[in-house]
């Protein structure tokens, strides 16, 4: 009793999966992928429905997929008849059950044999100085506007470091504005 409920869930699975698969290679993370087609014929009243593809590529092959977009019956039979993994070229013969059209999804993918390089980004900086002048008695902190009085308050300071800092700043700004006259 247990192996004819076994045998007919295996039987009624296999008629009722979604999505057939065909594939040969291993697709890895750096690989090409080649090729992407779509090949549809409709079915034929005289015998079985049977379509091919053949195509040249510059690469070797090293992964090959065929998907089944139709999802009825058992899917198409598919045989390789030339070329294949680790050639540059391939040839199938795709054939299908029970008079169905053919309705396929066709992935081919070659290896990356370009070398391995590392791009460095090169970041130029170029400094320039900013004398910030303050026309108020003095500065306004950026909480609370509160002046603030640092070295005298006024004049050439911004309020970001001391007050030799921005004469420093100034003495910079007002060298490099006469160099350039």
């Amino acid at each position: 009793m247990k192996a004819c409920f076994l045998l007919l869930t295996v039987l009624f699975y296999s008629h009722f999966v979604i999505c057939r698969d065909f594939y040969l290679g291993m697709f890895k993370k750096n690989d090409f992928l080649v090729a992407q087609d779509v090949i549809y014929k409709p079915a034929s009243h005289f015998g079985a429905t049977t379509a091919s593809y053949g195509r040249l590529f510059k690469c070797p092959i090293t992964y090959f997929r065929v998907v089944d977009r139709l999802g009825m019956g058992r899917g198409p039979f598919t045989t390789v008849t030339r070329g294949g993994l680790r050639k540059k070229f391939i040839t199938v013969r795709i054939k299908s059950t029970y008079n169905l059209p053919i309705s396929v999804n066709i992935y081919v993918g070659c290896a990356n044999d370009l070398p391995k390089t590392t791009r460095r980004i090169r970041v130029t900086t170029v400094q320039t100085t900013v004398a910030a002048k303050n026309d108020s008695q003095g500065g306004s902190d950026a909480t609370g506007g509160n002046k603030t009085e640092e070295g005298g308050g006024g004049g050439a300071e911004s309020g970001n470091g001391t007050a030799a800092d921005d004469t420093a700043t100034t003495l910079s700004a007002t060298t490099l504005s006469a160099a350039a006259s």
